[in-house]
């Protein structure tokens, strides 16, 4: 235990269990002496203030700068697109530059800027260039070392044709890896 020598409590009370039969002062194999510890409480109120006066003091630095300051889509304001009063009105008017923008031009990026491979060299974007395939296909686990793709083929061909097997190997011993892909040619297989 911790015992301060200001608290008025040193060396005060009763002892009990096995310091019962200690002389009177501090044991150094139990106790030890520590210097106090105050502790000031600081109210809600005087909390929310400095908050407050940190925001204004961000907010004012922020303005200085010119960057980072949240500006309305819509009319340029210093406010959230969102909470925009104009967005009745002017909105619509908005709306009709999107889609007069949309007709098909790839947007105009800086340059260093990252390009998606799927519009590289002038490539129009489109859903075909990446194509899930839509072959059902299980994971098998839980394989032997020594399982071959022929293993497998023998194994699940009897539930219908087979048109692909993946059989997961270590790159450099060729070991399988434990588990492999099985891809039937319909669903019903």
């Amino acid at each position: 235990a911790v015992v301060s020598t200001q608290s008025g409590h040193y060396g005060r009370g009763k002892k009990f269990g096995q310091c019962a039969t200690d002389p009177p002062g501090i044991n150094p194999a139990n106790c030890m002496v520590g210097d106090g510890v105050f502790l000031t409480l600081a109210t809600k109120k005087d909390q929310e203030e400095k908050k407050e006066d940190g925001l204004a003091e961000k907010m004012t630095k922020l303005k200085s700068s010119g960057q980072g300051m949240v500006v309305c889509r819509i009319c340029k304001g210093p406010h959230w697109t969102k909470q925009c009063p104009y967005k009745d009105t002017l909105g619509v008017a908005l709306d009709v530059q999107q889609d007069e923008a949309s007709t098909g031009k790839p947007p105009t990026r800086a340059p260093g800027a990252y390009v998606p491979p799927s519009i590289r060299k002038g490539e129009v974007a489109n859903d075909t260039t990446r194509q899930r395939d839509e072959n059902p296909t299980i994971r098998v686990s839980n394989l032997a070392e020594e399982t071959s793709e022929k293993d497998l083929q023998d194994l699940f061909k009897p539930f219908g044709p087979v048109s692909r097997i993946y059989l997961a190997k270590d790159k450099n011993t060729g070991i399988s890896k434990g588990f492999a892909y099985i891809t039937y040619n319909r669903r019903e297989s």
